[in-house]
């Protein structure tokens, strides 16, 4: 039984209850999707306090900007797909086609925006000097549009080469093999961190002087820095783990198991994609709730009006004070 056939258990409508769960936990995450990269994308845009428009944070934009078109094009396909089908009305082959489509273009786009992330965070903690001269904001969005026309013109190999085959490329090229340089390289990165922290404790402790500690503080400052982004990082890299590992096992099962049935069918299928949406669910959340730029940024956004009346009316001790 192959995955590739887009008719595979098109007849089959009995898990109605299947089907439901499917499209409620859909449009749960499709919420919790929207709204968060969303607010993500608005503190970059607008960036309130001058701070963002780094070649780091253009592509936390692009990666944002990755789960948000999962959220208004993969999530609701589902939903749609998932109460057709519990309908007994699903138009199986134009639904299946979609989805595939958008799980290609927005997986590839992932992918390739987690290694430019990862790269720069490398450049920037092995060479700081060459990262502030070399790469610029303008290098950062050239390399994201590059991205997504990369993503979307290989994903049209699909016409070509079909879903079996292409989601074999896809899954031991695109996914494992640069899971697998992503991996090495963040290692790496939080390695050299670790190694700078220790020999600026190790100078500290032979050059006891004023300017020593100065020196000292003044550096360990920028590697906690760097190392609490470098950390945040390392969460939405776990999170592509947990979530593309076993969605690429999910397909190697749908492809090869000839005696699956199409209950087993219908989960597997399901859950794929599921685990997908949730991982553009939860990555603003790992990253930018958990950097102070970002929280910032969010109670600007969010609470504007506040602020303004902060500005407008000030103190009674101030007004005294100016009328004096």
């Amino acid at each position: 039984m192959a995955f590739s056939d887009p008719k595979l258990c098109a007849s089959t409508h009995q898990y109605t209850g299947l089907s439901y769960f499917a499209a409620s936990l859909a449009s749960v995450f499709c919420l919790i999707t929207v709204t968060g990269n969303v607010l993500v994308c608005l503190a970059i845009v607008r960036d309130p306090f001058k701070n963002m428009k780094t070649p780091f944070h253009y592509f936390l934009l692009s990666l944002s900007g990755t789960d948000l078109l999962v959220g208004l094009l993969v999530n609701p396909t589902l939903t749609a797909y998932a109460i057709s089908e519990a309908r007994g009305m699903v138009n199986i082959v134009d639904i299946i086609w979609t989805s595939h489509m958008c799980y290609f273009i927005l997986g590839m786009a992932s992918v390739l925006t987690l290694a430019a992330l990862t790269a720069d965070r490398y450049v920037s903690v092995t060479s700081p000097i060459k990262y502030k001269t070399k790469v610029s904001s303008k290098h950062a969005i050239i390399t994201s549009v590059s991205i997504w026309v990369a993503s979307l013109g290989l994903s049209f190999l699909y016409f070509e080469l079909g879903f079996f085959l292409y989601s074999f490329i896809f899954v031991n090229t695109a996914v494992f093999s640069t899971i697998i340089i992503l991996l090495f390289v963040h290692r790496a990165t939080l390695k050299i961190l670790r190694e700078r922290s220790k020999f600026w404790q190790n100078q500290r402790a032979i050059e006891n002087t004023v300017i020593a500690k100065q020196k000292y503080t003044k550096n360990i400052k920028k590697i906690k820095k760097k190392r609490k982004v470098t950390t945040a990082l390392s969460s939405v890299l776990i999170a592509f783990l947990v979530s593309f590992v076993p969605a690429c096992v999910i397909i190697y099962l749908l492809n090869f198991c000839s005696s699956c049935n199409c209950l087993l069918v219908h989960w597997l299928r399901d859950i794929q994609v599921l685990i997908v949406s949730l991982n553009s669910a939860v990555n603003p959340y790992l990253y930018a709730w958990r950097l102070p730029k970002f929280r910032k940024a969010f109670l600007k956004i969010l609470h504007p009006q506040k602020r303004a009346q902060v500005r407008v009316n000030p103190t009674p001790f101030a007004q005294q004070k100016s009328s004096c």
